[in-house]
């Protein structure tokens, strides 16, 4: 099923499932398959719910129910539909919607021994410290020999390179894509030579031969001399300084790099491109039309063969460099696993990767796939555009299984859509739905079905989707596309584009006098230009808002209509890149919302209260810690009276405050600091970390004072992340260790990893616009949305990250090496990274088709000029799709 945006794939995944059951399938014999946690919940909630209408339903609705399923109601179906929701909840065996991680779980919780996993391993979610411990004892190798193999390959990288930080970059690149370094070395006994010397086949380097020697031989030194005396003859200022270059290059007493060099600038222009010479009058008459002509031959001819040099010699820099990635990524990754194997651990691709070689490549693979193939009847699998090659490779044994025949009645449900394939940063590849596809049409000769008309969007929203997709630049990029419908004609919608935001022109002013001396940087702060263009554009957002809810705009919600609420928007972004801007205009502007800043918990003023009040309760003396707890609302200490404890002279903070208590002048709020402080810090060690911050929570009344002290519109958000801070004491090492030295270094550690960093807490349900990026939003909608910084141009980020490419139809990746910078790429590796963009170009549209098909009612399109040249990305293609209404579409 190829399921478009928005048309209900939901629901008829749900259908699906209670038709299998109506049909008398047992629940345990169905295996749903889905990308998250939270959509194989919501799988489960949306059929428990439809089970329990079926049961409850008046006899006169049931019937209705069952005919949109596309079933003829009869007595006894009836009477098996009233029955389901009972059945389900009373099944031995449970109907399984799950993701793929659970599944890999499960088959290697059953099968250890076979799959040469550690018995009862523990599930690693947060591989952080694993990858610290890998790095330290990699560089400790690194650092005791330095003349060894893994010390000269980290300095090659570091040359190769350029920098610590592109090392770690490369490197890391390379432990996030071991599944595909297994793969592509699976079944080699030395895969670090293997992938070298396979490489250096792909490169067509031939070791024996020396490109320099190759190209400096007796025809092409002619050449040159004949070119440098042809230059001669008409010795301009250029001309003359290209010949001595030649001249240089000529010289067989200087070393071959410096021949080169040399005859650089009389080839090629500083960009490596062939210098342009052109047929002139002049040129004729110095040299003749033969000698001209001549000049211009031996001028491209050997421009061809200088390029195929600087290739040649970047091919070999290329192979070197990727040669010592290979051993120093395979290093790191040794060390990675040996980590989690002394602790037990599986994370998340060693699930994939183990369970993927159970299936496919162990001896006991026919007879594990015979077991699971008991258990299993009927394969559903949403979002399959978003599968991985090695997902692929999981679900292929036991689809060829489902072919092999079977007594049973058995079925496979796929549902996917390449439009909206946007998670290839995770390694998912769009191009399995169709491989798939063909796949069970040869072998199962399953049907495939197409749904192309929305049950969500208003018909202005869909004619802006059908008309953006419709351009060539977009349709080359999706040529799947095919024009959407919808099931709502007459819902009224409108689609927006707002003006490009221009950068603001500098105002003149006088040239600063020159300093007489220099800048006190305590004192006087540097005064740096402030790019205020996307806090502008947040504004421009702002005020598009509170014109929508002032003006009382309506939205239809079933058969009635209603004013649109805070609650109603969705603001979306490409990045998270420029979101504080937008939240600051939002927040200066009155409207309540909710950020989609990640890892942004432990920074919050809350939790920074929090953990200043534990280091205050292990560490008294820090007086920096206890002047936050001091100023924060748990006591809410004014400025005088911290002033007044600092001007006095015994001892530090903590025993001023307890000495200042015992005064009957002392304000109730340093009275009540001390109490509390004295009594909290006597449980340090005898109470857990949770059992301590609740203690705290209680006795010092932290929700309602931070209540009290906190605006209304934040004041969910405040509340919410006080909460997850105290889940973290239970989170952090599942809450086995209470020692609170121990939690604040796992805190701290948090907090500069931000991939594991915890998030700001979704407050309580509430009336606020909600601000996600695109990848967040999928699987979303909302009746108003607004698509911010519309205008942003795609950017290169592949530099130094793995270059890899695993078709569908192969058992193994065809390449896998390290994408060098745009100024490093040999002619192979910049074709192999052209088709790599060429994908990248694919998701870049399917990412806007994502934001376009969020909105129900109301589309609004923003963007901010870029500073620099003159692009203005999706928002020139929209501007494009709906000209000549470049303004607003109403319907």
């Amino acid at each position: 099923m190829h399921a478009s945006a928005g048309t209900g794939k939901t629901w008829l995944l749900v259908t699906r499932l209670v038709r299998l059951l109506l049909a008398g399938v047992e629940p345990g014999r169905i295996l749903a398959v889905t990308f998250t946690r939270k959509a194989a919940a919501e799988m489960l909630e949306r059929l428990t719910e439809r089970l329990r209408l079926l049961a409850t339903v008046p006899d006169a609705e049931l019937d209705p129910l069952l005919v949109q399923m596309g079933v003829t109601p009869e007595p006894e179906l009836r009477r098996q539909a009233r029955r389901l929701y009972e059945t389900l909840l009373r099944a031995d065996f449970n109907l399984r919607a799950t993701t793929f991680h659970s599944v890999c779980q499960e088959i290697l919780q059953r099968f250890p021994l076979e799959a040469g996993v550690p018995p009862g391993f523990e599930l690693l979610e947060a591989e952080g410290d694993a990858r610290d411990a890998a790095w330290d004892a990699l560089y400790a190798e690194a650092t005791a020999a330095p003349g060894g193999d893994i010390g000269r390959a980290l300095d090659t990288l570091m040359d190769g390179c350029g920098g610590l930080g592109s090392v770690q970059t490369a490197l890391g690149s390379f432990l996030a894509h071991r599944i595909d370094w297994w793969a592509y070395t699976d079944g080699r006994d030395d895969p670090v030579a293997w992938a070298g010397e396979r490489l250096r086949e792909q490169l067509d380097i031939d070791p024996d031969t020396d490109p320099e020697r190759v190209f400096f031989n007796d025809l092409t030194c002619q050449r040159l001399q004949n070119l440098h005396d042809l230059l001669l003859l008409h010795p301009t200022d250029t001309h003359t300084r290209q010949a001595a270059a030649i001249a240089a290059a000529l010289n067989t007493a200087t070393p071959a790099p410096a021949r080169i060099e040399a005859l650089w600038p009389a080839l090629l222009t500083q960009k490596g491109e062939p210098l342009s010479r052109k047929a002139s009058k002049t040129l004729e008459r110095k040299l003749g039309a033969d000698g001209m002509e001549r000049l211009l031959e031996l001028h491209a001819r050997l421009c061809e063969q200088f390029l195929d040099l600087l290739d040649a010699r970047q091919r070999r820099a290329n192979w070197a460099l990727n040669r010592a990635w290979y051993r120093a990524g395979a290093r790191l990754l040794e060390q990675f696993q040996a980590i989690k194997r002394n602790q037990r651990q599986l994370d998340f691709s060693d699930l994939e990767w183990h369970a993927y070689q159970l299936l496919n490549r162990s001896e006991q693979a026919h007879w594990v796939q015979y077991k699971l193939d008991n258990r299993i009847d009927h394969l559903l699998v949403d979002e399959f555009q978003d599968t991985n090659p090695t997902q692929w490779r999981l679900l292929l044994p036991l689809l060829e299984e489902l072919a092999a025949g079977s007594e049973r009645p058995r079925s496979v449900f796929l549902v996917g859509d390449e439009k909206q394939s946007i998670y290839r940063f995770r390694r998912a590849d769009s191009r399995l739905l169709g491989a798939a596809s063909q796949w069970l049409e040869q072998h199962l000769a399953s049907r495939r079905h197409s749904l192309t008309d929305s049950r969500r969007s208003a018909a202005a929203v869909i004619d802006c989707v059908n008309r953006v997709f419709a351009q060539p630049e977009l349709r080359s990029r999706m040529p799947q596309f095919e024009p959407h419908g919808t099931f709502h004609p007459d819902l009224w919608g409108r689609v927006e584009l707002l003006p490009l935001i221009q950068a603001e022109a500098a105002p003149e002013v006088e040239p600063a006098p020159a300093p007489t001396e220099l800048r006190d940087p305590l004192r006087q702060p540097r005064e740096l230009p402030l790019d205020e263009r996307y806090y502008r554009e947040g504004r421009q957002a702002a005020e598009r808002i509170q014109t929508l809810i002032a003006g009382g705009c309506m939205l239809e919600q079933g058969d009635r209509a209603r004013r649109v609420r805070y609650g109603d928007i969705l603001i979306l972004l490409r990045s998270r890149t420029h979101a504080a801007d937008y939240e600051r205009a939002l927040r200066d502007a009155g409207i309540p919302c909710l950020g989609t800043s990640r890892g942004a918990l432990l920074d919050s003023l809350e939790a920074r209260d929090l953990e200043a009040l534990l280091q205050t309760l292990i560490a008294p003396h820090n007086n920096l810690a206890l002047a936050q707890v001091l100023r924060s609302p748990l006591f809410a200490a004014t400025d005088a009276e911290l002033v007044r404890l600092a001007g006095l002279k015994q001892g530090d903070w903590m025993a001023r405050l307890v000495a200042l208590a015992e005064t009957a002048a002392t304000p109730e709020s340093l009275r009540r600091a001390a109490d509390c402080l004295q009594r909290w810090s006597e449980l340090v060690g005898r109470l857990p970390v949770h059992d301590l911050l609740d203690r705290v929570f209680f006795e010092g009344d932290v929700l309602a004072r931070y209540a009290a002290a906190t605006p209304a519109a934040l004041r969910p958000q405040v509340l919410a992340n006080l909460q997850r801070f105290l889940e973290l004491a239970l989170e952090i090492d599942s809450g086995r260790y209470p020692s609170l030295p121990r939690f604040l270094q796992q805190l701290g550690r948090l907090r500069e990893r931000t991939d594991e960093a915890p998030d700001d807490a979704p407050p309580a349900a509430g009336d606020r616009v909600r601000m996600l990026t695109i990848h967040g939003a999928k699987g979303l909608e909302a009746p108003v949305v607004l698509l911010l910084d519309a205008a942003a141009a795609e950017r290169d980020r592949s530099a130094w990250q793995a270059l890899v490419d695993w078709s569908a139809s192969e058992a193994h990746p065809r390449y896998f090496l390290l994408n060098p910078g745009q100024a490093r790429r040999d002619r192979i590796s910049r074709d192999w990274q052209a088709a790599q963009q060429q994908a990248e170009a694919r998701e870049d549209a399917n990412l806007l088709y994502v934001a376009l098909t969020r909105a129900r009612q109301l589309l609004i399109i923003s963007g901010t000029a870029p500073a620099r040249g003159s692009g203005s990305g999706w928002h020139g293609l929209i501007r494009t799709g709906l000209a000549p209404e470049t303004e607003a579409l109403d319907t």
